[in-house]
């Protein structure tokens, strides 16, 4: 019940903030001394479209930061287990970025091919299509520079949602049913979240994968990390004419699932691992990313030989290659 209140807030935050904003707008529109008018105003919000977003993705975090601090008993870092990264983790991180985004948009390709043909047959779906994030991206592309578009896209959102699903709703649920079914949960929250039903069927293996370094990292920067990196992919895509009309085949799409199984288990062998003072591998009774103050215990991973990393960057640049091609 506090999982799905917890995603209810995220999205009166979100209306919370384009009301804040675009009181705050048209209050400037009025004291400029224009007469009101509805037609006038609307023309005018729609030219601050950049200013509108970025003012409610800002209220949105702030009020995730907020709440979060006040749920957790404030230390976000403790609680969050916020731990540095090492070089390590972060290039099988980086690796990960194209294989999962280009899953990702795989789905919403096939997703969106059946969501045409089922608003042939129910028109009043289309009313969905207003919530298509990728649409506002793709429009405001054109002329919002590219450091705006990664503010409003990437960074902002990758902050506060991580907080919200791998940070409060997550953290508890993983607590309470265990990692597989609490990973799940979570993620089809952090799906769902994303109100479009062809959006919330593409973010979903990035919901559990996100999830999944979490854990095998015991580091918070870890699944924001890679959110960011993700989201920022998808803006350099928008702003790349020739990005959108490269299909997947089926032989560029087993080699992309190949590096992105191998990165992925590249990140469990390495994953980090509490060990008492004894040298004996510790495991908390419930699940759960935090460490207890009461047991001494260090952090330790095992370091991947660097042949056998760079040997899994074969499958993704066979499939870069097979995409340059495509141009």
């Amino acid at each position: 019940m506090e999982s799905l209140l917890w995603l209810l807030g995220t999205g009166i935050l979100h209306l919370l903030g384009v009301l804040l904003i675009a009181g705050l707008l048209i209050s400037a529109f009025v004291f400029r001394g224009i007469p009101y008018n509805d037609l006038a105003v609307l023309e005018f919000l729609e030219t601050q479209e950049l200013s509108l977003l970025a003012g409610e993705q800002f209220v949105f975090v702030t009020g995730v930061l907020i709440l979060a601090w006040w749920r957790l008993g404030g230390n976000l870092g403790h609680r969050l287990s916020s731990r540095p990264l090492p070089f390590q983790h972060l290039f099988l991180l980086t690796c990960l970025v194209i294989p999962l985004s280009t899953i990702c948009t795989a789905f919403h390709s096939w997703g969106m091919a059946a969501w045409v043909s089922l608003m042939d047959y129910v028109p009043a779906l289309q009313q969905f299509n207003t919530t298509q994030a990728m649409h506002v991206l793709e429009s405001m592309s054109t002329e919002t520079p590219v450091w705006a578009l990664l503010l409003v896209f990437a960074v902002a959102p990758a902050l506060g949602e991580e907080i919200v699903f791998r940070g409060v709703i997550g953290r508890g649920l993983i607590h309470r049913w265990g990692m597989p079914l609490g990973i799940l949960v979570t993620s089809i929250l952090f799906a769902v979240a994303h109100l479009h039903p062809v959006h919330a069927l593409a973010v979903l293996p990035m919901g559990i994968v996100l999830h999944y370094v979490y854990v095998t990292t015991r580091s918070f920067w870890a699944p924001l990390y890679l959110h960011f990196c993700n989201n920022a992919y998808a803006v350099l895509q928008a702003t790349d004419p020739v990005a959108g009309t490269r299909e997947i085949h089926f032989s560029a799409g087993l080699t992309v699932t190949l590096s992105l199984i191998l990165f992925l288990s590249f990140l469990w062998v390495t994953r980090v691992r509490c060990v008492r003072r004894d040298g004996i591998e510790w495991t908390p009774p419930r699940p759960s990313l935090e460490l207890p103050v009461e047991v001494p215990l260090t952090l330790t991973f095992s370091s991947l030989p660097w042949r056998l990393s760079l040997g899994g960057l074969v499958p993704l640049l066979g499939f870069l290659a097979a995409r340059a091609a495509q141009i």
